[in-house]
């Protein structure tokens, strides 16, 4: 199972672990040494420029505000975003709200770390409040004496190892780097001198960095690179931070609520912060009169929802057959399980669902097998599934019932979370299942991968959803990679599979992402992952080729200055695919174009196309963009003399003037067309270049 961190639902629940999603309007490629850490550039904010602020929609009804800073030192692609804190999360570490882990004395331990070392690595799991407490610690750091506090920032890396030289340094800063997934199973052998330099030139010019981790990952020689800075740390006070929480939210006539004896165990076992803000929020929900003492019973249920409705779902679990004709255990539970995936969907997608567990179990589901069994109304009150205007659904007075229905499944059943997975995604991809109800599966894994930190979930959407379902997977998650809370891991997620994926169908996934929504609103984040994952496709592949269309279209400088950085700091074999898709469009090939007005850009445009013609298993495709720019640049779509004057370079040489022979005609008028220009022009150049080069020889 993948880690991924906790998601906090709710801005102003304290102790969260959130993640952001920002706008990046500029790329700078100035470059660094993987392992060398060098002064970083930032576009804009280290000029004295204040940081910009946009308002995007992500959706319907969805609209936030998105502030964006510039990317910090870009290595091969490779970089670290910088993303403002937001309002919401900086209120929760304030006095206010604020309550500290339980052993006061590791707080004090990170206080220390971060004023010798400048930076501090905080051990703790996601959603322990390790978020909320870096963020306390460095809003409370002092920098220099009576000196302003810093200005909090979130680093967003997009990297395929650790790489300390591309982290920000600029004096009055603050950064939080969440750690929790690591590129690498080992960090660089120089680790530990990189992060203990950085820190130590922070304490110096007034920077500094706190580092999430997990203990499962942050160990090992991990944990050896900052043995001296690393705490591990527990959570808060659980019952505190619940009544803090119900304090914030206007609901101190409850905070005695969570006194009663109903909670007793809850308290007991101190569950972790994001759990504590989880209840405050059902008790502020919890529909009760206002002023009026609830009583046992109304608290229980309270407890229950809390609990997973754990005693609930236990019953429904292990139903007993009632009678002759009723469902067996097994295929009750199937029955439960497909209704908690397609709560809300029709009773025939639930009904078919569950016998497609059954069947994956080797459970015989002929024809016979079916009449033989229990009806299916039978099948749906034994689940005790509730038909309701042509759906289903389970018990709607238990707020949430469904999603911990699956929780359940994949709590209890550790070692088949894999078959369970295949399932899930199975029922989606199923042409039988209606399109409505199989978004409704695909929204309920989203959620559960997000609760679970579970990144096997979402590797299974990937994969699993094809043909003309895949765009459930897409639309998915594009919506989650834009979302405030989850938004950076998925985003991570999408980059991860971009570098690494073995899947086309994962690539093609990572590509329809973006060249969609998150392209229009996050270019320089979609164009990173695009980049990556066109490189490890097919040469021509369709879907990039519209993908990078639509990212000119809408923000043709974002593209402009990325594939500037591509083209000049990368070996131009390794990102042909690239050059060659956006060169597939009209949009593409007009943008390229452009950018030949000097010897560097004509230079690299000559040797991509003598390239790409050199390449046997792909010569076909290569052929037919070339003939496509002839007929544009007759159309005058294309500047034709401009044309003529760069493909007779690119045809000079003998081996690629060959390739212009399917071009050839003895027709009178030939030497008169767009392609007769090209060869006369190519043998011209060719002619003068063996006379220069007979001229020189001694």
């Amino acid at each position: 199972m993948t880690v991924m961190p906790a998601p906090d639902n709710d801005a102003g629940h304290a102790n969260g672990e959130r993640s952001h999603t920002t706008r990046e309007n500029a790329i700078t490629p100035p470059g660094t040494d993987p392992v060398r850490d060098e002064p970083p550039t930032i576009v804009g904010a280290a000029s004295g420029e204040a940081p910009r602020y946009d308002q995007h929609n992500h959706g319907p009804g969805q609209a936030y505000q998105a502030a964006y800073l510039y990317v910090t030192n870009s290595y091969n692609g490779e970089c670290v975003r910088e993303h403002p804190v937001p309002e919401a999360d900086l209120i929760v570490s304030t006095d206010a709200r604020y309550v500290p882990p339980r052993d006061n004395d590791r707080l004090k331990q990170a206080e220390r770390c971060l004023a010798a070392y400048g930076v501090v690595v905080l051990s703790a799991a996601p959603g322990s409040g390790r978020r909320t407490t870096a963020l306390r610690l460095l809003s409370t750091a002092a920098v220099e004496p009576f000196g302003p506090p810093l200005e909090l920032v979130d680093l967003e890396p997009e990297w395929s190892e650790v790489r300390v030289g591309q982290l920000p340094k600029l004096t009055g800063r603050g950064y939080v780097l969440d750690l929790t997934e690591l590129p690498t199973e080992e960090p660089h052998e120089r680790m530990r001198a990189l992060l203990s330099d950085y820190g130590r030139e922070g304490v110096s010019k007034g920077w500094r960095l706190v580092i999430l981790a997990a203990p499962q990952t942050w160990r090992g020689r991990w944990l050896d690179a900052a043995a001296d800075f690393v705490v591990p740390l527990p959570s808060p006070d659980a019952r505190n931070l619940a009544k803090r929480e119900l304090a914030a939210h206007d609901a101190t006539d409850r905070v005695a609520w969570v006194d009663h004896e109903v909670f007793s165990d809850i308290w007991a076992s101190n569950p972790p912060a994001h759990e504590a803000c989880r209840l405050a929020r059902i008790v502020v929900d919890a529909k009760h009169p206002f002023g009026r003492v609830p009583d046992r019973e109304f608290l229980a249920r309270i407890l229950d929802e809390f609990q997973g409705w754990r005693d609930h779902i236990e019953r429904l679990l292990n139903e007993e057959p009632r009678g002759q004709g009723q469902p067996s255990l097994l295929a009750n539970r199937a029955t439960v399980w497909a209704g908690a995936l397609l709560h809300g969907g029709e009773p025939r997608s639930v009904l078919k669902a569950a016998d497609t567990l059954m069947g994956t179990l080797e459970i015989p589901r002929a024809p016979r097998d079916v009449l033989g069994d229990a009806t299916s109304s039978q099948r749906l009150d034994a689940a005790s599934l509730t038909p309701r205007g042509g759906h289903i659904f389970h018990d709607e007075d238990k707020h949430a019932l469904a999603p911990a229905i699956l929780d359940n499944l994949w709590t209890e059943f550790p070692t088949q979370r894999s078959l369970c997975n295949t399932w899930a995604v199975s029922v989606a991809a199923d042409p039988d299942i209606p399109e409505d109800d199989a978004r409704i599966v695909t929204h309920r894994l989203l959620h559960l991968a997000t609760t679970r930190h579970d990144g096997a979930i979402l590797d299974a959407l990937a994969t699993g959803l094809e043909g003309s379902r895949r765009q459930l997977a897409t639309d998915a998650l594009t919506t989650a990679a834009l979302d405030p809370n989850i938004g950076a891991y998925v985003r991570q997620r999408l980059y991860t599979w971009s570098r690494k994926a073995s899947s086309s169908h994962t690539l093609q996934l990572v590509i329809a992402v973006c060249g969609g929504p998150l392209g229009r609103a996050e270019p320089g984040i979609a164009l990173t992952r695009l980049r990556w994952a066109t490189e490890r496709s097919p040469l021509g592949t369709p879907s990039a080729v519209r993908a990078f269309k639509t990212l000119i279209i809408e923000h043709p400088t974002e593209v402009r200055a990325a594939t500037r950085s591509w083209f000049d700091k990368v070996d131009l074999n390794e990102t042909l695919s690239v050059f060659f898709a956006i060169a597939s469009s009209d949009e593409g090939a007009a943008l390229l174009l452009n950018e030949v007005d000097d010897d560097t850009g004509r230079d690299r445009f000559v040797r991509a196309w003598q390239q790409l013609l050199l390449k046997e298993d792909s010569r076909e495709v290569v052929d037919q963009q070339i003939t496509r720019w002839g007929e544009l640049a007759d159309q005058d779509f294309l500047p034709r003399e401009k044309l003529v004057d760069l493909l007779a370079d690119v045809y000079e040489p003998d081996v690629q003037r060959r390739g212009l022979n399917r071009f050839y005609d003895d027709s009178p008028g030939f030497l008169d067309s767009f392609w007769g220009h090209v060869l006369g022009e190519a043998i011209q150049r060719r002619k003068q270049r063996r006379e220069g080069e007979l001229a020189r020889r001694p």
